[in-house]
């Protein structure tokens, strides 16, 4: 792989590394929250971070499959020294 796309691979893979994060996060916030706040409160603010959550697994996801598909291109084969 050349240097120009290793920095490209780099840039790519850390956001979906953040967005990864960001993911996670709000899952344990979503599920904390719903057992921590009071009744009425809890579910709802659960439900609003889930909702807030299904837009990022669907952009991480499509995200994910374009930068497979770009490093299956710009990778190439192994280079070993034997």
């Amino acid at each position: 792989m050349e240097e120009a796309d290793k920095q490209v691979f780099k840039l790519k893979f850390w956001k979906l590394t953040v967005i990864l994060n960001v993911i996670i996060i709000l899952v344990a916030l979503a599920i904390g929250l719903f057992f921590k706040l009071p009744s009425p409160l809890g579910p709802s603010v659960a439900a609003v971070l889930i909702l807030i959550d299904i837009p990022l697994i669907w952009y991480f996801r499509k995200h994910y499959y374009l930068t497979k598909a770009w490093l299956d291109v710009h990778a190439g084969p192994s280079e070993k020294n034997d």
